[in-house]
């Protein structure tokens, strides 16, 4: 029973760490396309994941088990995936009218990590962060938002 608590207590401290690197001032999320894809398989953190590897990402972190989110990276693109574990977030996500950048989105984001503005840095290179769907698992992918020159 003490792995399970110490599973937890990693997985709270990953998604507040997560959150508050995401969260960072001068970040902007965007929504991304929704894919159906073509597989009879079920989508799952995890499948998704062995794509991306399979496309040259390299897996840095996986949270959970069975996952239920890992961060990737190739090059300069940081990849997360994720299944989100709270009912409000998902509905906000799967919701196209609801803006993320909106300040009740933000902060309940802060509010689920146990953060305050004042926790939060700014960000030294601000990013866009897309956010896509693909058969129910979520895949926030990174671009830099400094203006083109």
């Amino acid at each position: 029973m003490g792995n399970k608590d110490t599973s937890k207590t990693d997985l709270v401290a990953v998604i507040k760490s997560l959150r508050a690197y995401l969260l960072e001032k001068g970040h902007r999320f965007e929504r991304g396309p929704r894919y159906e894809s073509q597989n009879a398989t079920v989508s799952s953190v995890a499948a998704t994941v062995r794509r991306y590897v399979g496309l040259g990402y390299t897996a840095y972190m996986q949270v959970g088990d069975p996952p239920v989110y890992a961060m990737l990276g190739r090059g300069h693109q940081e990849v997360h995936i994720f299944e989100p574990q709270d009912p409000q977030v998902r509905a906000w996500l799967e919701d196209d009218q609801m803006a993320l950048n909106h300040p009740a989105v933000r902060a309940h984001l802060l509010q689920g990590a146990g953060l305050s503005e004042g926790d939060v840095p700014l960000a030294r290179t601000p990013q866009v962060f897309r956010v896509t769907e693909v058969d129910g698992v979520f895949i926030i992918s990174s671009e830099d938002a400094s203006p083109q020159r």
